[in-house]
This record gives C-alpha cells, sequence and structure tokens, in this order.
C-alpha cells in the first residue's frame, strides 16, 4: 500500500514537469564557453521543448551550419517532449572560435541560445606535472655531466697516447742517428791491409840503399 502510494505521489510531482504549453518554444539548456586547444573538438548541446514542438538549427554570423559544412558535425535527437542537437566543431584554427548560436522555432516564436569557443587558456601545471618535469631536467643533467665526463677522459687518454706515441718515435729517431754516426766511424776507423801493403811495396821498391848510405870519411889526410 506505501509502495502504491508513493507511486502515486511521484506520478502527481512530475505531471507538471512533463507538461509543455502551448506557445514560444523555451531552450532549458544554458549557454556555455568553452576554451578549446588547436585540433580539437567542441561539443555543444542545445535542448528546448514547445508546444508545438520546436525546430532546431545552428548560426553563425547570421548563416545556418549546415552537417554538410567543412568542420563540423551536427546530430539531432529528439522525444515525444523534448529536442536535441549537438554541435561539433573542429577546432583546426582561431577562425572557428567566437559564438555559435542555437535557434529553437515553432509556429508560435523562436528563441535563441549562444554558445562560444574562447581562445585557449593554458593550464597551470599541477605538482605531479612539476615533480615530472623536475625528474626530466635531473635525468637530462645527470645523462649530460656523465658524457662530458667520458669525453673529458677520452681526450686525456687520446693526449697521453699521442705523447708516448711522439716519445717512442724520437727515442727510434736518436738510436737511428747513432747507429748510422758509429757505423760511419768503423768505416774510417778499421784499416784496410790491401792499401798499406801496397804502400809498403812501392816504399821498398824506391829504396835506395847507396843514397841512405853515409858517406865514407877520408881519413887520409894530403900533406
Amino acid at each position: 500500500m506505501f509502495v502504491l502510494l508513493s507511486l502515486l505521489v511521484g506520478a502527481v510531482l512530475l505531471q507538471p514537469i512533463c507538461v509543455v504549453s502551448k506557445g514560444i518554444p523555451e531552450i532549458i539548456s544554458n549557454g556555455t564557453a568553452v576554451s578549446t586547444k588547436e585540433d580539437d573538438i567542441a561539443h555543444f548541446t542545445c535542448t528546448s521543448r514547445g508546444d508545438p514542438s520546436p525546430f532546431l538549427r545552428w548560426e553563425r554570423d547570421g548563416v545556418t551550419i549546415k552537417d554538410t559544412d567543412e568542420g563540423v558535425a551536427v546530430l539531432k535527437k529528439s522525444n515525444a517532449t523534448l529536442e536535441e542537437s549537438h554541435l561539433f566543431v573542429a577546432v583546426t584554427d582561431s577562425e572557428r572560435r567566437g559564438n555559435y548560436i542555437c535557434v529553437a522555432r515553432n509556429a508560435e516564436g523562436e528563441v535563441k541560445m549562444t554558445f562560444t569557443i574562447d581562445e585557449y587558456l593554458q593550464e597551470g601545471l599541477t605538482s605531479t606535472d612539476k615533480a615530472a618535469i623536475g625528474i626530466s631536467i635531473g635525468l637530462t643533467s645527470f645523462f649530460v655531466i656523465s658524457i662530458a665526463i667520458l669525453l673529458k677522459r677520452g681526450s686525456n687518454q687520446m693526449k697521453k697516447s699521442d705523447r708516448r706515441q711522439r716519445a717512442r718515435t724520437l727515442s727510434q729517431s736518436s738510436h737511428s742517428s747513432l747507429s748510422g754516426a758509429e757505423s760511419i766511424a768503423l768505416v774510417h776507423s778499421t784499416p784496410n791491409n790491401d792499401d798499406d801493403k801496397e804502400i809498403r811495396d812501392g816504399a821498398a821498391a824506391n829504396h835506395d840503399p847507396e843514397r841512405d848510405r853515409p858517406a865514407s870519411l877520408d881519413c887520409t889526410s894530403s900533406v
């Protein structure tokens, strides 16, 4: 019994809502303004009721928007008491921003409601975003410093290796120069036995015993 009573009370309370008075249609959705970034889609919903049932359309700058227009889509939904029209706008550039008008019209008249696409406002960074940015900066700095240290060590190793190579080259050059000088000295200091023999033979052939003999002293004195 209590359940039946509750249903009857509910029906009585809902009846005024379902009853639509004759006359100019009414738009029951509020006009909204959205801030949509580039390459995103703005979505507006216009809901109206009236008797006779209103016809909904969208316009901009006095020109009716059609579902076949580029960058927009219009979807309609209706039931016994309400009419809905959904407008989707692809915000590809700043020209798509501005006011879009929903028009509800029947035989008794028409009403309008304005919906707006505002300039996109960058929202503030949350604490999570700031933490993520801080971690990214820290990791980037760590890798940059590590790479710089490795490059510095590699440069030092190359310099040390270059110095060792130069020292080794100079040592080999000095050793080669000394070896060549010693070889030349040995060549000049080594006697040539054949040449000495020829010199001795020539001296013996030219030797004159009579010339080398001392003159005899004449011991006889004249009286």
